[in-house]
């Protein structure tokens, strides 16, 4: 009998060891093929990285080389007079007009299918797709063997970009504060910092923006200093008409936050979001009618329309002897808005640029030649652009 239960003793702990060498080499197995699995996908997403990187920077490349001839394109435009042809699309550049993409090389070079949103629209269909589809026909044609096979072996890539370029220039820059002048010049009621100030402020006080500001519960006027505090080299707070206000560190110092006001430029657009009454709640919203970039002029030709009203209102406030526009004058608006599109199309360069615009805009104004009419004004004041 104890033989028998020694034997059987035996037998139980074999099968306890093989069981726990069963169970032992499947923990193993499994903790290796979940390493395995992990370190697969960790090379997969560096795979991934790595090409959405090189992607991008062919993207950029072409956008730079298009960005290049955009000189010699508005070039050809002005000598050639075919601004008043191609209308508002004449003032955008030349990587906005031709944006550069995978789908559209593949489409003309190897007989790819473009999509729709590539072109801004539906292809095939009528207006502007069909127009699109005959183009893009046209230039298969024009296409060598060499070219197509060229594109082919360019192409044999996995993954795809599609560049698109956005012109500064259409935005409020913040850092357009940095360096005016706090003197009320000859025939203005205000200084140049404080134009600049009421030219933001008249932006942010639009009816379709009142809703962020009161569930940010800040004032857009008060906004619109501190920024102005925060990029102007003086330390004191400046209130519209020249009025001083203290210490620009005062309420910081309050806040208790481990910095003060820079008094120089912005150095990133976030940057915004350290000044006192910049918050997510208005400015995420509308932060992309900002930029920190350029020189404050703005290019109306291919701003929104609520940049536009800005400008125009802005260029009406620079004079004292303008009569003011009328506040809800939706009609006036559209007139005066249209009259600066107009003057877009008359195309030109540089002052004659903003002269051809200020010359419609007087126009709409009632003005006549001498700058003298309806408006009451006399002389002449750049629109700010």
């Amino acid at each position: 009998m104890k033989s028998i239960m020694r034997k059987i003793n035996q037998k139980g702990v074999a099968l306890m060891l093989v069981l726990s060498a069963i169970a032992v080499l499947t923990t193993m197995i499994v903790e290796f093929s979940y390493n395995t699995n992990i370190n697969y996908h960790l090379a997969m997403n560096e795979r991934d990285r790595l090409k959405a990187y090189y992607l991008a920077k062919s993207a950029l490349s072409f956008m730079l080389l298009e960005l290049k001839f955009d000189k010699q394109f508005k070039g050809l435009i002005e000598s050639q007079n075919l601004g008043q042809y191609l209308g508002e699309t004449a003032n955008l550049p030349l990587c906005q007009q031709f944006p550069l993409s995978t789908g559209l090389i593949r489409t003309i070079f190897v007989g790819g299918v473009l999509s729709p949103e590539s072109m801004g629209g539906e292809t095939g269909s009528e207006g502007d797709g069909g127009d699109v589809d005959d183009e893009i026909e046209d230039l298969r044609r024009d296409v060598s063997v060499s070219q197509e096979k060229s594109a082919m072996d360019f192409l044999e890539f996995d993954g795809d970009f599609d560049g698109e370029c956005v012109d500064e220039g259409i935005k409020i820059n913040l850092n357009g504060f940095a360096g005016l002048g706090e003197t009320v010049p000859s025939g203005a009621d205000l200084s140049e910092l404080d134009q600049y100030k009421m030219f933001v402020y008249n932006f942010l006080k639009k009816s379709e923006f009142e809703l962020l500001f009161e569930k940010a519960e800040v004032n857009p006027v008060d906004v619109v200093d501190n920024i102005a505090d925060w990029i102007d080299a003086n330390v004191e707070v400046n209130r519209v008409g020249g009025r001083g206000g203290g210490a620009e560190r005062s309420p910081y110092d309050k806040l208790g936050v481990p910095y003060t006001v820079r008094n120089g430029k912005l150095v990133t657009l976030f940057e915004a979001y350290m000044i006192d009454g910049v918050v997510d709640a208005w400015f995420g919203p509308i932060e992309h009618y900002f930029t920190i970039y350029g020189d404050g002029k703005i290019n109306p030709c291919i701003s929104s329309r609520e940049i536009i009203e800005g400008l125009i209102a802005r260029y009406v406030a620079s004079n004292s002897e303008l009569t003011p526009i009328r506040a809800g004058d939706t009609e006036q608006m559209d007139r005066l808005v249209n009259a600066v599109l107009e003057g877009c199309s008359l195309g030109g360069s540089g002052d004659q640029f903003a002269l051809n615009i200020q010359s419609s805009l007087d126009t709409a104004m009632g003005l006549d030649e001498s700058g003298t009419g309806a408006g009451g004004r006399s002389g002449s004041t750049p629109p700010p652009i």
